[in-house]
């Protein structure tokens, strides 16, 4: 896991989470991205106030909440806007990327579940979409562990943090997603979250699991018992080492019909 920032070159398709330690970093990574964007005759989102000007250029857009949308549920009114920017771009042409602090997008107190909703709604913006989606949490806003969990939905990780969850799930293409890592009882409240997150948007999750290394007893438990709480769902682990494999069918989850299905 990429936990070092080393330029803003970024693929299309990225959901980046940025961990920002101070003003003055965000500040700078924020020239940096602006400037690399110039370079490569890109376009830029920026949602929240800029810490600089952007000189009346017009590859910098600024998103300004709530005065762009309503401050009543503003997190889904945000994200709806973002699209709107985005593919309004698409259809003349060009591909933003997105630069969005975080606390415009929700509240730091927010539920796990709700910034885990959003984060993978800009995944899938991402993916669909072709732009890059740089995630930006100013460290003095929010809990040190809810950042260590929401960097597990992310394709990549910039910057700093104080815990990670083990595992990343990150969207693979439109047709599914990838969980990377290792999944066990201290990423349990990221992992659920990301699953039921996953489950909200399609009610037949696939996980490409490649490059799964282990998930324990307690996960594939929170696993049965997350899809079995949400009658008509079902989860594809699909890919997975014999180790998941061998603790999969030692479980006995499989005999009790449980909508998940485990496969080499």
């Amino acid at each position: 896991m990429q936990t070092t920032h080393k330029s803003w070159a970024l693929d299309p398709g990225e959901h980046v989470c940025w961990q920002v330690r101070s003003p003055q970093e965000y500040a700078a990574g924020e020239r940096e991205l602006i400037e690399h964007t110039a370079r490569s005759a890109g376009r830029l989102l920026i949602v929240g106030a800029p810490a600089h000007t952007t000189n009346g250029s017009g590859r910098v857009s600024v998103l300004y909440p709530p005065r762009d949308v309503p401050a009543d549920g503003q997190g889904s009114e945000v994200l709806r806007a973002i699209q709107g920017r985005v593919q309004a771009a698409r259809r003349q042409g060009h591909v933003l990327r997105v630069l969005a602090a975080m606390e415009h997008v929700a509240p730091p107190h927010v539920p796990l579940d709700e910034l885990v909703g959003h984060e993978l709604e800009l995944a899938e913006l991402a993916a669909e979409s072709g732009t890059s989606v740089v995630c930006a949490y100013r460290q003095q806003m929010w809990e040190p562990n809810l950042l260590g969990d929401l960097a597990s939905v992310h394709s990549r990780v910039v910057g700093t943090q104080p815990r990670t969850a083990g595992f990343r799930l990150s969207r693979a293409d439109a047709g599914g997603w990838s969980l990377d890592g290792s999944v066990g009882f201290e990423s349990l409240r990221a992992f659920t979250a990301a699953l039921r997150g996953a489950l909200a948007r399609t009610p037949r999750v696939q996980l490409r699991c490649e490059m799964l290394d282990l998930i324990d007893a307690s996960a594939l438990r929170a696993l049965v018992e997350t899809v079995g709480q949400a009658p008509g769902v079902s989860v594809v682990l699909d890919g997975v080492n014999e180790t998941v494999l061998r603790a999969w069918r030692m479980s006995g989850y499989g005999a009790t019909g449980a909508a998940v299905e485990v496969c080499a």
